[in-house]
């Protein structure tokens, strides 16, 4: 991979139900920009699982991801797609962020399944952007323990966005009962995993205080962190600012009303199902936990996450619902 030309990765962090999704479509709009999805998911999910890619088809027969496959180990043996997921759980789960960013940068000595991963992982991203001819790869992966595997890939410039909401919005949509649609193969319908309060809060708090760490390892010129409720009053303010922070100024963005955007087909591995979404869509916030939330379920999110509020600018006591535009 010597003489690679360095692509830039836009790495999304977050905890889920944290708006990742919508961003990264509307992302993958701009040009220049590739918008993978939550590309960790590869190996297990696209290519052992039966999860289709965004265009709907499986990653094994969609347009561009056997191409990048291909491309990515052209005259090397590929790695099996099980010894990729196991080196996965020996060196890049959740708990590892923290060993992550105390290893030493690119080149140093790394253990067999963490110079596995690294490799393919950086191929991965190398292939994409030639196949694409995207100069941006945004990676929804959302694991801060990913986030602090990029700076030891060759060949790669990693920039961070740390996504953050209000946790007791996060909480009310964890418990939603939500369709699984990215099934192709026939059989029950199948439904996304559910959090219960006490759990989706300190998942929240351990999730933001390592992407936190991630972004507080680099120049603050390579992070940001971005508010759920900031991107939905100002989405096209904030599409600007990402740009800007990987150094691209596109000249045009898919927005076709101040808060309407018009998405096209794309290629993300894995995400939230509304993933799928193609045509008109209008962006709104999603603010129905304040009328519906039970006062229980309020309390218990309140007093675990009340330490973090100010650091994220939400108030204790949040605005009712607003009224409808």
């Amino acid at each position: 991979m010597t003489g690679e030309v360095p692509v830039k990765v836009l790495y999304i962090s977050a905890w889920g139900r944290s708006g990742t999704t919508i961003l990264d479509n509307l992302l993958g709009e701009l040009d220049g920009f590739f918008s993978a999805g939550e590309l960790r998911y590869l190996w297990r999910r696209g290519l052992l699982g039966s999860t289709p890619c965004g265009c709907g088809l499986p990653i094994t027969s969609c347009t561009v991801w056997p191409a990048v496959l291909n491309e990515a180990f052209s005259g090397v043996v590929p790695p099996d797609s099980v010894d990729v997921v196991r080196w996965q759980e020996e060196t890049a789960r959740f708990r590892h962020t923290w060993r992550l960013l105390r290893q030493p940068s690119a080149g140093s000595r790394k253990t067999a399944a963490l110079q596995g991963y690294s490799d393919a992982l950086s191929r991965i991203y190398q292939a994409i952007a030639r196949v694409t001819g995207a100069r941006v790869i945004v990676d929804s992966s959302k694991r801060p323990s990913e986030a602090a595997l990029l700076r030891l890939l060759p060949g790669v410039v990693p920039h961070y966005v740390h996504m953050v909401r209000d946790p007791r919005a996060v909480a009310y949509s964890w418990q939603r009962r939500k369709q699984w649609t990215a099934s192709t193969t026939a059989g029950p319908t199948r439904f996304m995993r559910r959090h219960g309060p006490v759990d989706s809060t300190l998942g929240w708090i351990s999730f933001n205080l390592a992407a936190e760490a991630v972004a507080n390892r680099h120049a603050s010129g390579n992070s940001m962190r971005l508010r759920y409720e900031d991107f939905m009053s100002s989405p096209q303010d904030v599409l600007r600012a990402l740009a800007e922070l990987v150094d691209e100024h596109p000249a045009q963005l898919p927005f076709v009303a101040e808060r309407t955007v018009q998405l096209g087909g794309n290629h993300t591995v894995s995400g939230n199902p509304s993933r799928f979404k193609v045509g008109t869509v209008e962006l709104r916030d999603d603010d129905e936990w304040r009328a519906k939330q039970s006062k229980f379920d309020r309390i218990i999110v309140t007093s675990l996450a009340l330490p973090f509020f100010r650091r994220y600018g939400y108030a204790v006591r949040p605005a009712t619902r607003s009224s409808p535009a």
